[in-house]
């Protein structure tokens, strides 16, 4: 049993890591790229978001929505660390995703069940990342303010 609990306590811990690697370096695949479609639509347990999205290679894809108490922009949001500042933070590691070269569009959920999420969306907008890594590498990187409608 104490080695479920410490197997899925490094599993969560490598999944964190995602968001700071994903802005300490740069991306490796340069065909790589992924365009939001459409509003944030935010329910009070899950929200969801299209994307358009292409890329060589993955093993994991985080999805990550900030915004600030007003619903405003908040140039602080963008900045590595910002999630301690958000009012709401809703984010994701457990979206499948394909990487093979092709353009893919596929509604993806974000929501509070990881460590560190928090707040409620609400209408206005947020800074989503998406973020799509293979072992170390950083494959895509797609990062902009977003429409939430709740």
């Amino acid at each position: 049993m104490k080695r479920a609990y410490a197997a899925v306590a490094a599993a969560a811990l490598a999944a964190a890591a995602i968001p700071m690697v994903a802005q300490a370096q740069e991306q490796t695949d340069p065909n790589a790229k992924a365009e939001f479609v459409g509003a944030i639509k935010a329910g009070k347990k899950k929200a969801t978001l299209k994307v358009t999205y292409s890329c060589n290679a993955g093993q994991a894809l985080w999805v990550s929505a900030k915004q600030s108490a007003s619903g405003k922009k908040d140039r602080r949001l963008p900045k590595e660390g910002s999630s301690k500042t958000a009012s709401a933070w809703w984010q994701s590691h457990r979206n499948a995703f394909v990487c093979d070269t092709q353009p893919h569009t596929a509604t993806f959920s974000i929501d509070k069940v990881e460590k560190g999420s928090k707040g409620k969306l609400t209408d206005g907008i947020a800074w989503v990342q998406f973020c799509v890594t293979n072992g170390d590498d950083l494959v895509l990187s797609g990062s902009r303010w977003v429409r939430v409608r709740a």
